[in-house]
């Protein structure tokens, strides 16, 4: 625990010119966020205070109870223990420059059409509707481009044809060239709808990626975000994932 709490206190800035009784919120924050308790008792913070060689507080219980009541309270309290209260959890990621993980929606791109799909697929396209969530849209062009051209590589490997989309020093060809390749191959058949739609789905990732005069609206995602979920369903469907053993 010591070297985990000493590297976590060094994070928050000035933590020993704070009160011992602002400690207990840091204490409870590393509990449960460090150290992965479901909920946070008066021996813990002890400890804390303990293995830092910090005196503690005089009534940790008290201090718990009575910033656990009213709309400005910062600890939840259940039959066990405390948790902390989500504006306060937001607050200290924050202060010690930990990743908050922004809430993924369905808006852009439903995620369930990727179940099957290895986790860095998932990833990716989790990233890209996260960058949608931030308003960052010449991002989340960027990773779709990326996820379709990752989805047609895959496409071709689990066919075993993926020599056809490298060149003579084998690499893989950019989109450009993977594109004509995916919808021509004879190991597959693509539907109409998504030859014309892989089109416009490179043509904004390219603009956003390779003009530096192209700044992506929210409104251009409504433009195509059906055509985009039509493409990356339909090579999922194509590449088969839960049927595609790699070993072979």
């Amino acid at each position: 625990m010591y070297g985990k709490l000493e590297g976590f206190i060094q994070k928050v800035p000035e933590f020993l010119r704070k009160s011992s009784s602002e400690m207990i919120i840091y204490f409870v924050y590393y509990c449960l966020y460090i150290e992965n308790l479901q909920q946070v008792q008066q021996k813990q913070i002890e400890e804390c205070y303990s293995v830092l060689s910090v005196k503690p507080y005089s009534n940790i219980p008290a201090y718990l109870s009575s910033h656990s009541k009213g709309k400005n309270a910062i600890f939840l309290k259940n039959k066990i223990g405390y948790t902390l209260e989500r504006s306060m959890v937001d607050k200290i990621k924050n202060e010690v420059s930990e990743e908050i993980e922004v809430v993924v929606m369905d808006e852009l791109l439903p995620l369930d059409i990727l179940d099957t799909a290895p986790y860095y697929i998932k990833l990716t396209a989790k990233q890209m509707n996260q960058c949608f969530e931030c308003c960052l849209y010449d991002a989340v062009l960027v990773m779709m481009r990326k996820l379709v051209e990752t989805l047609i590589i895959e496409c071709f490997e689990r066919y075993g044809i993926d020599e056809n989309i490298k060149d003579d020093k084998g690499q893989f060809f950019f989109l450009s060239e993977l594109i004509p390749r995916f919808i021509s191959s004879d190991k597959w058949n693509v539907s109409r709808n998504l030859e014309s739609y892989i089109k416009m789905v490179k043509k904004y990732g390219d603009l956003s990626a390779h003009n530096r005069r192209f700044l992506a609206k929210k409104s251009d995602m409504n433009d195509f975000k059906f055509e985009m979920r039509q493409v990356v369903q339909e090579i999922i469907m194509i590449i088969d994932y839960k049927n595609w053993n790699r070993e072979k």
